[in-house]
C-alpha cells in the first residue's frame, strides 16, 4: 500500500494517485486540509509493545502498518486561512491536537522508512535557507554572499559603498493576505538607503543577498537520482526578471535544459546529504556560466513544469514510491 498526504484540492495528490494506480498499484489519499480532517476518525492504539494507527477518511479506512511507501506534500494544515482575522480557543486546541497526530503518522512511517524525504521534520527543517547556505555542499555551485540580521550598523555595511543593487528575501516562504486575497511576497531589489531607518529593537531578521547579474533561472526537480531541468527566461519580463515567481508567463518562457554533469553531481550530492529523495532547487546562470545555489525546497510544487516542457515528473515520482513500496530500503 501507498500513502499520499496533502490536500484534496491539490492537484499534485491527485494526479500522483492517478498515476500510481494505473501503474497496478495500490494508493490511498488521505487529505490533511482542515475541512477534511474535520470528518475524519483516528485511532492511534499501543497494545503489548506494539503501536498502530488507523485513519478513516470518505469511508476509507488505512491502517498505517500496512503502508509501504508514503509521501506528504503538505505535511499539516495552516491554523487558518488568509481570509480568516481570528480564530477561537478552541479551534487553536483542535488545530494542535490534530497536528500532534499527524505527526505521530509521520514519526511512525519514518521508523518503517516508508517516507518519501524519511523525516519530516528535518525535511521542514532543510527549507531553512541559513541551515544550508551555512553547510558544506557544494563542490561547483555557487552562492551569493549573504546576511540574516536585525542588526542595524551590520545590514548598512553588507551594501559597502551602496552602489551595488543587493536583494531582500523572506528567510521562509509563506502567505499573506492583500485585500482579502493571498498574495506571495517575492524578493525585491533594495538599496541601502531603504535601511537607513531600521529600527533593530523592534524588527525581526531579515535576509539580504548580494544581487546577482544573471542570464537565465533554472528549476530543478529532482526524484532519486533523476533531475529533470527548466531554463525560465524571465529577462524580457518587468514582473519577473527580478523574482520569476511573479508567474508573468506571457513574457518568462520555459524549455527544458541539460545540466553540465558536474552541476548534476552537485545536485544530487547536496540531495544525499540533506537525505531528500524528492526536492525542487532554484539555481541562476550568470553571463560567465556560473552557477548559483538559490534555494532548496523539500515540499516544492512541480506540475507547472511539467505541463510547460513536457517533463514526465508525475510518472518518475509514481515510480519511485512504488520501488520504495517493494524495496523500503530504496533512498539516495
Amino acid at each position: 500500500m501507498i500513502a499520499i498526504f496533502g490536500n484534496h484540492q491539490d492537484p499534485h495528490v491527485q494526479e500522483i494517485h492517478k498515476r500510481i494506480t494505473a501503474l497496478g498499484h495500490d494508493c490511498t489519499k488521505i487529505s490533511t486540509s482542515r475541512e477534511s480532517l474535520q470528518n475524519t476518525s483516528f485511532v492511534f492504539s499501543h497494545t503489548h509493545g506494539q503501536s498502530a494507527i488507523q485513519i478513516i477518511q470518505n469511508r476509507n479506512a488505512l491502517c498505517i502498518n500496512d503502508v509501504k511507501a508514503a509521501w506528504a506534500l503538505q505535511p499539516i494544515f495552516p491554523l487558518f486561512s488568509t481570509a480568516e482575522q481570528s480564530f477561537s480557543q478552541e479551534l487553536k486546541f483542535w488545530f494542535f491536537t490534530w497536528r500532534e497526530s499527524i505527526e505521530a503518522v509521520y514519526a511512525l512511517l519514518e521508523r518503517r522508512n516508508a517516507l518519501l524525504n524519511h523525516s519530516i521534520p528535518s525535511a521542514i527543517a532543510n527549507q531553512n535557507k541559513m541551515r544550508y547556505i551555512s553547510a558544506p555542499l557544494a563542490r561547483v555551485l555557487k552562492q551569493p554572499r549573504t546576511i540574516v540580521s536585525n542588526h542595524r550598523e551590520s545590514l548598512l555595511d553588507f551594501f559597502g559603498d551602496g552602489h551595488k543593487p543587493v536583494i531582500l528575501k523572506t528567510l521562509h516562504q509563506m502567505q499573506l493576505s492583500l485585500a482579502g486575497e493571498p498574495t506571495m511576497l517575492l524578493a525585491s531589489i533594495v538599496r541601502r538607503a531603504d535601511f537607513l531607518d531600521f529600527q533593530q529593537t523592534n524588527e525581526c531578521p531579515v535576509l539580504l543577498q548580494e544581487y546577482i547579474e544573471k542570464s537565465y533561472d533554472l528549476r530543478l526537480t529532482i526524484i532519486g537520482h533523476r533531475i529533470f531541468a527548466c531554463k525560465i527566461d524571465a529577462t524580457r519580463s518587468d514582473a519577473g526578471r527580478v523574482d520569476w515567481r511573479a508567474y508573468d508567463l506571457a513574457n518568462t518562457p520555459h524549455s527544458p535544459y541539460d545540466l553540465p554533469a558536474e552541476i548534476s553531481e552537485d545536485i544530487i550530492g547536496i540531495c544525499a546529504q540533506l537525505k531528500l529523495d524528492y526536492a525542487t532547487i532554484d539555481l541562476c546562470v550568470t553571463p560567465a556560466k556560473d552557477y548559483y545555489l538559490l534555494d532548496i525546497n523539500p515540499f516544492g510544487k512541480y506540475l507547472w513544469i511539467e505541463y510547460a516542457i513536457g517533463a514526465p515528473i508525475t510518472d518518475a515520482i509514481a515510480r519511485f514510491l512504488i520501488g520504495k513500496s517493494m524495496h523500503p530500503q530504496l533512498c539516495i
